[in-house]
């Protein structure tokens, strides 16, 4: 997160790396594992005299046998000393409140583990497995990448002393004794229970004192109420009997997620805020007087502040802006020297960008609304922009109860920031928002991230499953999320006859070019299987049909690498303007399906860029549609679309970068 949390990592894996034992010396260095082949059943089952209660757990959860089998497992395990003191501890946490007003429902009742009921056990076995062979080496900052057993993110941090460097899961347990190997994954030996909230985001947010004049910001709105959403009960799968092969599974849940960028009370007192009151004036100079004193309102300030500050997506740090895609890591996918970034639509229905800027010094953190080339058009608003994530170990306040923080709540996560983020539309349009916006049609479907579907697997489901997408086909009822080589390293894929809208993002008011990201013929022979496409924007024809079938040596497109021509493609590029086309960008890596070699995406003949209109965007609402007109194509890949301010393209002075 910081760079003092990423030297603690480093520091860590060196550690390992010298076979340092982290957290407690009372380690018995004589039961490091080596792998010998045994599973991850095995590795519990012939250590019964220290994890048979865990044991007893994952077998009466029925889980016990599934660790024995073909797959990829990690385990964080506690020994039966951790898991008395859990169930101990929260005995006595509920019986100490039974009698009062509000007593703590811990699932708890009797200090006893027989006496743990089938949906306590089931919780906690759930909890500390997770799917995939995650050593601590690759854990990255914030999460795991995929939801354990539970349905839910486990949160990874470091901490130091100064005898030792160590990993916390959900900041509760420390792993004491990482990366014991065997036949289907990876044991991770903990000091404690792992322990999960059942809290909604508001009610976590206010279970924390030093968030406390934003959650009363957060109750005095009803905002809370917005919140409140989990899983979709009555969702249904669907069924789809000519899924191709290569497509993982089909969607079984849907779950309503959200992350919210919260300021401490540290920071608002920073900036002359002290009570709530202080902070509806502070709202009113940003975001104006109307419904002055209906708080409820979403013309309200107060309200505008608080719906900027949340986004209906499942983002822990790690995520935010992606850093692993889909087991490869970011810098094989992004080239070395360029930010990584994305726009991401908030609760207000507008955007904020969130960059990794990887070409400045800057990039060990993550930011939002970071300026362009340091050009601010609003003074006021230098206190404002250039919002930086932070880790709660920064806080001055609170240190204490920071021991006890969790970001994950049930239905979200918490990301504290360092200054007080409020949206103006002249800064945002004229400076933040004021570039070529390159859009990952997966960040266009919010869904994605709620459900744990990016960047980690490939699945189908139906139209339905997404507000943002639908289909006008009768025989095109499901769409499917792939993780590949591509932009964000992820598309979003429409088969057969498809007919597929996509709601676009709040868009400042102009005029754009559209362009989007094709996949053109591998040769020079028209091949049939390529889609033809005919877009349209907002129920209206918008250009001549893209056709996908025409080879990108063709004289209608005339790609060739930079390394032939005698000015380095310059001329190439006007010519390609011409013909309607542009070359990827030379900023992230892409595969050549002919080759199998790794490419940038400029240099890779196979993934262009087609221009599709130009025309000016209003505000409101406002979809993009694409119609498969060649009914032997089986589906298309949609990558990324881009949206460019005019100004840009007709920059004389400052022609548009390649990147």
């Amino acid at each position: 997160m910081s760079l003092l949390f990423n030297m603690r990592r480093i520091l860590y894996i060196l550690a390992l790396a010298l076979s340092i034992v982290a957290c407690t010396e009372e380690i018995d260095k004589s039961n490091r594992y080596t792998f010998t082949g045994e599973t991850v059943a095995d590795y519990i089952l012939n250590r019964s005299d220290r994890y048979s209660h865990f044991t007893n757990l994952l077998e009466r959860a029925g889980l016990l046998g599934l660790l024995n089998t073909y797959g990829r497992y990690t385990l964080f395990l506690p020994d039966n000393e951790a898991v008395e003191k859990y169930v101990q501890e929260q005995d006595s946490i509920y019986h100490a409140t039974k009698e009062s007003d509000d007593p703590v429902w811990t699932g708890v009742t009797s200090p006893l583990i027989e006496d743990l009921s089938d949906s306590m056990i089931n919780v906690i076995a759930r909890t500390h497995l997770v799917e995939g062979n995650y050593q601590t080496a690759a854990f990255d900052d914030g999460a795991l990448p995929r939801w354990n057993y539970n349905d839910r993110y486990l949160g990874v941090s470091y901490e130091s002393t100064k005898e030792s460097f160590y990993i916390k899961i959900n900041n509760c347990a420390a792993i004491i004794d990482s990366d014991n190997m065997v036949e289907n994954g990876v044991v991770h030996i903990i000091d404690n229970v792992i322990e999960e909230t059942n809290n909604h985001l508001p009610t976590h947010i206010a279970k924390y004192s030093f968030f406390s004049i934003f959650s009363a910001a957060l109750s005095e709105t009803s905002f809370c109420d917005s919140l409140l959403q989990f899983m979709e009960q009555n969702f249904q799968p669907i069924d789809v009997e000519d899924a191709p092969m290569y497509i993982e599974f089909n969607v079984k849940k849907k779950f309503y997620k959200y992350t919210g960028f919260i300021e401490t009370d540290e920071v608002f007192n920073a900036n002359g805020i002290y009570t709530l009151d202080d902070l509806k004036s502070f709202a009113e100079k940003w975001y104006g007087t109307e419904e002055k004193d209906n708080y409820k309102s979403p013309r309200n300030a107060l309200y505008k502040f608080v719906a900027y500050h949340f986004v209906p997506r499942e983002l822990t740090y790690n995520k935010v802006v992606p850093t692993m895609v889909d087991g490869f890591p970011r810098e094989e996918i992004l080239v070395s020297g360029h930010d990584w970034y994305d726009y991401i639509e908030t609760m207000l229905g507008k955007l904020m960008k969130v960059v990794k800027p990887l070409s400045t010094t800057d990039g060990a953190w993550v930011y939002i609304n970071r300026p362009i080339e340091g050009q601010i058009y609003n003074n006021e608003m230098r206190k404002h922009l250039n919002v930086r994530l932070i880790e709660p170990t920064e806080f001055t306040q609170s240190k204490e109860e920071y021991s006890r923080f969790n970001p994950l709540a049930m239905n979200g996560v918490i990301q504290p920031i360092d200054k007080i983020l409020v949206y103006d539309d002249d800064e945002m349009v004229g400076n933040i928002l004021n570039e070529r916006l390159r859009i990952d049609f997966a960040t266009l479907l919010p869904e994605l991230s709620c459900n744990n579907l990016r960047h980690t697997t490939a699945g189908y489901m139906p139209f339905n499953y997404s507000k943002d997408i639908a289909s006008n086909a009768i025989d095109a009822n499901y769409f499917s999320y792939i993780t590949s080589r591509h932009y964000m390293g992820d598309v979003v894929r429409c088969h057969k006859n498809f007919n597929t809208s996509f709601r676009l993002p709040p868009l400042p008011q102009r005029t754009y070019e559209i362009r989007l990201s094709i996949t053109s013929v591998p040769s020079n022979n028209f091949q049939s299987g390529y889609c033809v496409l005919q877009p349209y924007i907002d129920g209206k024809v918008c250009s001549l049909p893209i056709d996908t079938r025409i080879p990108y040596n063709d004289p209608m497109i005339g790609w060739q690498n930079d390394s032939e021509t005698l000015d380095n493609g310059v001329d190439l590029d006007k010519q390609l303007r011409n013909r309607g086309y542009m070359k990827g960008p030379d900023s992230f890596y892409t595969r050549n399906y002919n080759s199998g070699s790794i490419l940038t995406s400029r240099n890779n003949h196979q993934t262009l860029r087609k221009i599709i209109t130009k025309i000016h965007l209003t505000e409101g609402e406002h979809w993009i549609r694409f119609r498969n007109l060649n009914e032997n194509c089986s589906y298309f890949d949609f990558d990324y679309i881009e949206f460019v301010p005019l100004p840009i393209i007709n920059n004389p002075l400052k022609p548009e970068d390649r990147h």
